[in-house]
């Protein structure tokens, strides 16, 4: 049998040159913080900022409305209320994201209890070089052909993957995002 992760490919929707040059001075000026030498470090990224600081905000109708499609695709929309976010990253020449997964169960006391059951990454503004990845312990790995400018891939959240360094000068950069179930409707 070969490793196939499940994943689908949504849809194709790019930003205009102008929003997406904005959006990388704002994440190259978050990068001037980090340590000068770009092998040492991973991407840059916007998980841990403030959420009423992140430059990607101004996409948030388009993004709303991006989970509502993924949503209703996958048949769960009116079965489950949701919750999401979204990040940016920028990778500069020679950053990566290490083999990582998205999910991960929430209870807090000020929460209800929350699932993230699907991811999805937006790539932007990316070179030619396919560094997005799917990856299990086993070494497999299956790289998704849709990895051009625009392009929306969605996966469930327990799926592996990884970014491999960037190899090109030009910047890369992506929006990524969890959808995280809050309620189940009974039946």
């Amino acid at each position: 049998m070969s490793f196939k992760p499940p994943y689908w490919y949504h849809d194709n929707i790019k930003f205009s040159d102008e929003e997406i040059d904005t959006l990388k001075k704002e994440l190259t000026r978050m990068s001037a913080v980090l340590s000068e030498d770009d092998s040492l470090r991973e991407q840059v990224t916007t998980y841990f900022v403030d959420d009423t600081t992140r430059p990607e905000k101004r996409f948030n109708n388009f993004y709303s409305k991006l989970v509502e499609d993924i949503m209703k695709n996958v048949g769960l929309y009116r079965m489950v209320r949701y919750e999401y976010i979204y990040w940016s990253q920028l990778y500069l020449k020679n950053n990566k994201h290490n083999p990582h997964q998205h999910s991960r169960k929430i209870e807090e006391s000020s929460r209800q209890y929350e699932e993230v059951i699907i991811s999805w990454v937006h790539f932007l503004d990316v070179p030619e070089q396919k560094c997005f990845r799917f990856v299990d312990n086993d070494g497999n790995i299956l790289v998704p052909e849709q990895q051009l400018n625009g392009d929306i891939i969605v996966f469930p959240s327990w799926v592996w993957h990884e970014v491999l360094p960037n190899e090109s000068d030009k910047k890369r950069i992506v929006i990524s995002g969890n959808i995280s179930v809050t309620h189940y409707d009974d039946f």
